[in-house]
């Protein structure tokens, strides 16, 4: 570009003037295409995730059960194509205004190079311009021409790309969600216990409280049950254990140390949980319960010690490829029909004896955490998880939540949180002695396996609780 503008220079400079003027507008247009772009793409972003959602959701196998029972396909399809409209729209809308500008800016050019080209020739014509001359203008003219509208075209693009990549540093200048010390106290191994100390806790500034002044102290070794409603806030403690969020209020302390000063990955290192919306990988078996630690999961002894324990291992065993069989038919085709053992699925009882394996993987950890893990099992399973549970007890402290009460009955201390407070705490046998909120869930649930009405058993709380 830079050799043809001197010959431009050199044979016409008016014209060479002209050439570069014109390219200003086109700056202008382009930048001005650029930002509508960008903010037309940041607009239709949630249009783009709903319409992804709805897409993955009529292929997906979890939701196939109902999608087929409820007759979902076509709404669900329906909410797909809105979202595609939108998005369409917002895409059309811009692409109508850059028909218009990208017009002008040819007619534009097509100005530019006529009037080069009446030039040339009235000059050729003086005899100012030899035919040479004329050559090597109009090559000059249309190479200058293209090559400035290449490098502003392209400085579009990459003002295009600046303004997008702006959502991207804002995402990674936005720090951490928990506050990080600058010098963290190492997560030691748990010699006296774990305190919960005033803890408020709600999800948002405008929300309500969740957790309203938990006071209570869980000492080594000991098994602690939490019981309350759906919503008295037990799944939220146990977010704020493993520090998923820091409390409002008060704090959470690890023998003695807040959680908020030791060091992050180092403290979740010395919890094992088994989450109330545990996860099932598409992955083998094996790998399914290895992902509870990387460290044990190429050592056979460990894993199958782990789904043993968990009641799973006869089943994992007796799979086509043993542990090695594929959990999931997500990659599934024609060809994989000639191979049974490429994509199995297991019943939600047995994904959640999995999801016990791999947290029992992680058994030298300091607490475990049980949210609901047995909630997918029949009462002989139950009967098993726990049986395994009570002998290995004394190892580690352990944090259970379970709506079946019988399943906690003989834990050393029962926390029941009402409203998000503590409503009382003791044992089994204190709690229905007091005649309180455990010892009315408790007789309620009795009463399914009992011919004695409600109020009759609640009134011999005291003889139920040695039932």
């Amino acid at each position: 570009m830079a050799g043809f503008l001197a010959a431009l220079l050199v044979l016409g400079p008016v014209m060479a003037v002209v050439l570069v003027a014109a390219t200003v507008p086109g700056i202008a247009a382009e930048a001005g295409v650029a930002r509508r772009r960008a903010a037309m793409l940041a607009g239709i972003s949630h249009a783009e995730r709903r319409q992804y959602f709805y897409a993955s959701l009529l292929s997906s196998l979890a939701a196939a059960k109902e999608i087929r029972l409820f007759g979902l396909g076509l709404f669900f399809r329906q909410r797909m194509l809105d979202e595609l409209r939108v998005i369409q729209r917002a895409g059309q809308r811009v692409d109508r205004r850059e028909v218009v500008v990208y017009s002008l800016l040819a007619a534009l050019s097509a100005i530019v190079a006529g009037a080069g080209i009446w030039w040339v020739v009235s000059a050729a014509a003086h005899g100012r311009l030899t035919v040479g001359d004329v050559t090597l203008f109009l090559a000059a003219l249309a190479a200058a021409g293209s090559s400035l509208n290449m490098i502003v075209s392209n400085g579009s693009m990459a003002y295009q790309a600046v303004l997008l990549f702006r959502s991207f540093t804002e995402i990674v200048a936005e720090g951490p969600d928990l506050a990080v010390p600058a010098d963290p106290v190492p997560a030691s191994v748990l010699r006296r216990g774990i305190e919960f100390d005033d803890v408020w806790f709600r999800y948002g500034p405008d929300l309500p409280w969740i957790l309203r002044g938990v006071n209570f102290f869980v000492s080594f070794g000991q098994a602690v049950a939490l019981v309350g409603r759906n919503g008295a806030g037990k799944s939220t403690l146990i977010k704020l254990m493993c520090r998923f969020y820091d409390p409002d209020r008060g704090r959470i302390l690890w023998d003695g140390t807040d959680l908020r000063d030791m060091d992050l990955a180092g403290l979740r290192d010395r919890i094992s949980v088994v989450f109330q919306d545990y996860m099932a990988y598409e992955l083998t078996a094996r790998e399914n319960i290895a992902v509870g630690d990387l460290s044990l999961g190429r050592q056979d002894d460990s894993l199958v010690a782990a789904a043993r324990l968990a009641g799973i291992h006869d089943v994992l065993a007796g799979l086509p490829k043993g542990y090695g069989t594929l959990l999931s038919r997500t990659y599934y085709d024609s060809e994989d029909t000639r191979d049974p053992g490429m994509g199995v699925l297991l019943s939600g009882g047995q994904w959640q004896r999995v999801a016990l394996a791999r947290s029992f993987l992680r058994g030298g950890r300091d607490l475990v955490v049980l949210d609901e893990p047995s909630s997918g099992l029949d009462a002989e399973a139950e009967h098993e998880i726990h049986s395994g549970l009570r002998a290995h007890r004394a190892e580690r402290t352990i944090m259970l939540i379970s709506h079946r009460l019988n399943a906690i009955r003989d834990a050393d201390n029962i926390v029941v949180l009402v409203g998000g407070e503590v409503g009382e705490q003791g044992d089994h046998h204190e709690l229905m002695a007091r005649g309180g909120t455990y010892a009315r869930l408790f007789s309620l649930q009795a009463q399914g396996f009992s011919d004695t009405p409600v109020a009759a058993v609640a009134a011999t709380s005291g003889r139920v609780s040695d039932g």
